[in-house]
């Protein structure tokens, strides 16, 4: 027993430590260094439990970081969700209808904004397939108008050949008995005048219809032609021509005559069945005057001096240059207040008196 003491004493126990139970049997030396050199099993445990501890609570310094990297990854979406361009409203739609435009959600205005693209191309394709079938359809229609003018253009030689057969062959046959006797004495022949002549007046009816058909194009050209340059008459006319346009058309025939025109030339050339050409002296001399006028129109308009007239001693006759001169002046200031033709026209000749 005083051998045990000492061993016991060496090793000195925890302040909680609960020695184990020992059993009643006798235990040699050995095996009770062992057992009070041995930790218990619950102190290896809270031994244990600190590493997987630190393991899983993170460090202060890595908890700020990841706090602070945990915000820019949620404002990512955001920012590219802000740098996305807006979607335009399409251009056909209307001033209201583009108001209304922004709001409505992204995926509506995609899908709309699709769709009028589409309607957009299929609307360029059927422009550009009917642009295709125009010009295929002007290009047939050039050639068949050229094929029958060049048709209608040989029917004239054609008629005059026929004509030149019918006078070298059957040059005897000119009245109704020859034909008569022609039928009784050889009737072969007789099929072959009969023949040439239906083929004659076929050819005539072509000349006849084309000769009508030009007529009628003619007519119609004409129609257009005086309805275009009417309407460009009345847009060049002053507020004051427009007023006195009736007097001015009555009064129009006879200052036409004094230049030289008659009534049946103004008649034909206002029909239009005939022309004047740029060479007669009386259109040549119309176009003076206009030229004269415009220039008088142009012209600033300078108040002209009070010039008295010379005294002149009782009885004695004023000058005529200077009545003339007078004269002049006064249309001139008429002119000026009433701009219109008649008065212009009278100022010329009274300048041209005056030379």
């Amino acid at each position: 027993m005083s051998d045990t003491g000492p061993a016991v004493d060496a090793a000195p126990a925890p302040m909680d430590y609960q020695p184990p139970a020992i059993s009643q049997e006798a235990l040699s030396i050995d095996d009770a260094m062992r057992l009070w050199s041995e930790p218990p099993k619950e102190t290896q445990a809270e031994s244990a439990e600190p590493p997987q501890a630190a393991t899983a609570e993170p460090e202060p310094a890595q908890a700020e970081t990841a706090q602070a990297e945990e915000p820019a990854s949620s404002e990512e979406p955001e920012a590219t969700e802000a740098e996305t361009p807006p979607i335009e409203p399409p251009r056909s739609w209307t001033k209201e209808a583009k108001e209304r435009w922004s709001a409505l959600p992204r995926e509506t205005q995609e899908y709309l904004a699709q769709r009028e693209q589409e309607r957009d191309r299929g609307l360029n394709r059927s422009q550009s397939e009917l642009a295709e079938q125009r010009k295929a359809i002007e290009a047939e229609r050039s050639k068949a108008e050229q094929a029958r003018k060049d048709y209608e253009a040989k029917l004239p030689a054609l008629m005059q050949a026929l004509n030149d057969a019918n006078a070298g062959v059957f040059a005897d046959i000119r009245t109704i008995d020859d034909v008569t006797k022609l039928a009784a004495e050889d009737p072969f022949r007789y099929l072959q005048w009969q023949a040439h002549q239906s083929k004659m007046a076929a050819v005539q009816a072509e000349v006849d219809r084309s000769n009508q058909d030009k007529a009628t194009e003619d007519h119609r050209k004409w129609a257009d032609h005086v309805q275009t340059e009417g309407q460009r008459f009345a847009e060049a006319l002053s507020t004051q021509d427009k007023a006195n346009l009736k007097s001015l058309m009555e009064a129009a025939p006879a200052f036409l005559n004094d230049r030289g025109f008659t009534n049946e030339e103004l008649t034909s050339l206002w029909q239009g069945k005939e022309k004047i050409s740029l060479h007669d002296h009386r259109l040549q001399s119309l176009i003076l005057d206009g030229m004269k006028y415009r220039d008088l129109q142009k012209a600033p308009l300078k108040a002209a001096p009070k010039t008295l007239p010379p005294v002149q001693r009782p009885g004695v006759a004023a000058p005529r240059g200077a009545a003339k001169a007078q004269n002049v002046q006064s249309l001139t200031h008429k002119l000026s207040a009433s701009g219109s033709i008649d008065d212009a026209m009278e100022l010329l000749m009274a300048q041209r008196a005056n030379r």
